[in-house]
């Protein structure tokens, strides 16, 4: 009888405990940051944007380094 009582007891433990993990990870889930928006690489505006900026480090890249190149000399 007193197993019983232990078996019974430990299920609504083990319940409790189940209860309160999910509820915890949907609070963690709920107040984590949702940054899936913040960069979309198939819009067109962003892919025109990163293409300027490549553009322009290499540039700037290849002026420097025939700077430096014509200095030397």
């Amino acid at each position: 009888m007193n197993n019983n009582h232990d078996n019974s007891q430990n299920s609504t433990e083990l319940e409790f405990n189940k209860k309160n993990r999910e509820d915890y990870e949907q609070l963690m889930k709920d107040s984590s940051t949702n940054l899936d928006g913040y960069l979309d690489r198939n819009n067109p505006f962003v892919k025109i944007l990163l293409f300027i900026l490549l553009v322009i480090i290499i540039v700037g890249a290849v002026y420097y380094i025939t700077t430096y190149i014509n200095t030397i000399k």
